[in-house]
């Protein structure tokens, strides 16, 4: 009995104890300057606004992606030709940056071809005047049935680019036995092909433009379309003309 009373005085004592150390705490709490909460406020309010940001960067991405179509050749990821590439992520890119994919190509017909490079369906449709696609295959090379080639595609971004923060385009690479240029089939890129077919045929554009249904140009020619957009235009022109184009002059 005595030892219960005991322990019951000594319990009451370590609840006094405890009562007086948290109300000394509290003191010591109450008694903090005010700018420490203002600065616990501005920093929870500084780290809210950085998890807002990244769940905006993570959830609103920019597409900045190629979907790749052939004709009569494979592209691949691999030099053994067995990985078909079918579309390209270009990733980040920013005023004047430059972009290398490297791919193989090969023959899979049975007969030697040429390689063209094309784009089409830009979207944005201005983006395709600030952004270049190249690569660097020799034109006018040709190349045997089976035969594969290592090709580097480069996009290059215009240092006037605004307003674009996302893009889209096909690229076409088709196997053909013209070479680029050779527009009326001789085996030559030539005076010829400028004065005789590009020239009449500048400006002129195919079925369906501006509306479904609409006629081609009188002078619309198909065999000048080398972008593949359904129009006859500088672009073309370029295509060919470009001294950065490679291409062989017979």
């Amino acid at each position: 009995m005595l030892n219960d009373e005991r322990n019951i005085e000594i319990l009451e004592e370590n609840l006094n104890v405890s009562h007086r150390m948290i109300i000394r705490r509290k003191g010591v709490f109450q008694k903090l300057p005010r700018y420490y909460g203002d600065f616990t406020i501005a920093f929870v309010a500084a780290l809210l606004a950085i998890c807002i940001l990244i769940f905006s960067m993570t959830t609103n991405s920019t597409t900045r992606v190629s979907a790749l179509e052939t004709n009569g050749v494979g592209v691949y990821w691999d030099s053994k030709c067995s990985n078909a590439v079918s579309s390209i992520d270009w990733s980040t890119l920013v005023p004047r940056s430059v972009k290398n994919i490297l791919v193989y190509i090969r023959n899979e017909g049975e007969e030697p071809m040429y390689l063209i490079l094309s784009t089409k369906n830009w979207n944005p449709p201005e983006a395709s005047e600030y952004l270049n696609l190249r690569w660097n295959h020799t034109e006018g090379r040709q190349m045997n049935p089976g035969e594969d080639l290592q090709i580097t595609l480069t996009l290059s971004v215009s240092p006037y680019i605004e307003g674009i923060s996302s893009f889209s385009f096909d690229i076409i690479v088709t196997g053909s036995d013209r070479l680029m240029g050779d527009v009326n089939g001789d085996g030559w890129v030539d005076w010829k092909d400028l004065l005789l077919e590009l020239f009449p045929a500048y400006n002129s554009h195919g079925p369906g433009i501006p509306s479904p249904g609409d006629p081609a140009s009188p002078t619309w020619n198909p065999n000048c379309d080398f972008n593949d957009d359904n129009w006859v235009d500088w672009k073309d022109y370029l295509l060919v003309f470009n001294p950065n184009s490679n291409q062989n002059w017979p």
